[in-house]
């Protein structure tokens, strides 16, 4: 019988680190200076590649920080503070997603 652990080919990208770091240096932080870096792009009038490339950063972030946080969500003292992350960082990962999707509206419209 194989008990080894299924990793996903995208394993190797998680960092193991203490949720407060995870969360705050590498999810608060970078992601809203992604934000403002896409959003001057945005009202740079830039070429609609360029705004598409920045959303494309935006959400790749946005994916892999959702992954990091459920990966380090365990490694707390109090679970309580790993189910906080979880559903603020979905909750910002949804605002995320129809922000992107409303401003490329607006731009293609």
């Amino acid at each position: 019988m194989n008990t080894a652990p299924l990793h996903s080919p995208l394993h190797a990208l998680l960092i193991d680190r203490p949720l407060r770091d995870i969360f705050w240096l590498y999810g608060v932080l970078p992601s809203n200076l992604l934000w403002a870096a896409s959003l001057a792009v945005y009202f740079s009038a830039a070429p609609l590649a360029s705004v598409l490339l920045m959303f494309s950063l935006l959400l790749a972030y946005t994916v892999w920080i959702i992954c990091e946080i459920w990966h380090c969500s365990g490694n707390v003292k109090n679970p309580l503070h790993g189910d906080i992350a979880r559903l603020l960082t979905a909750a910002w990962a949804i605002n995320t997603l129809l922000l992107v999707a409303f401003l490329l509206l607006q731009r293609l419209g």
